[in-house]
């Protein structure tokens, strides 16, 4: 048993490192489109290796809501086999689905494009709450874990949330 312990807590350090850099494209790129936003030449004027900033914004946030949809996934496949692992199941494909979609939606217009953002802000929040509604284990470890989640989600959140404020200004 000991040597559980000591696996579980010398994994957390890694899991969080990731987590954190994981947020970080989405928080520079905001910053990017924020600089653009207050610099008065909009978000038109933002690009990131020569492509349109909240496009690349709208795409990285779609492959990992994608990736944490897969981890949902996993957590309630091997999980006990219940009712509410069957729906976090469906759930992690609605996600994964809504990801996609969201790729899709900017090429119908721009009203769709914050749609598009909306639509991954609330999938971002659906997974944390879909974990945390399957519950976890007791332990140090997984207190860390939550620590660096509700850090990560929140912030990706209020990331996506101005996003769509500047692009709401921008209408």
């Amino acid at each position: 048993m000991p040597f559980r312990t000591s696996q579980h807590r010398s994994s957390y350090p890694i899991t969080a490192f990731l987590g954190d850099l994981g947020g970080l494209p989405i928080a520079l790129l905001a910053l990017l489109m924020l600089r653009g936003f207050l610099g008065g030449d909009g978000l038109q004027s933002t690009a990131a290796f020569g492509l349109y900033a909240p496009y690349i914004f709208i795409a990285y946030s779609a492959v990992i809501l994608s990736f944490l949809s897969g981890a949902l996934w996993t957590t309630a496949r091997f999980g006990e086999t219940t009712r509410l692992s069957s729906s976090a199941i469906i759930l992690s494909n609605l996600l994964a689905l809504a990801a996609w979609s969201s790729l899709m939606l900017i090429f119908v217009a721009q009203i769709m494009t914050i749609f598009a953002v909306s639509l991954l802000s609330a999938g971002f929040l659906a997974v944390l709450w879909a974990e945390r509604t399957m519950g976890a284990p007791a332990g140090e470890h997984h207190r860390g874990y939550w620590a660096m989640r509700l850090r990560v989600t929140g912030l990706v959140t209020l990331w996506h949330f101005m996003v769509i404020f500047m692009m709401i200004q921008e209408l």
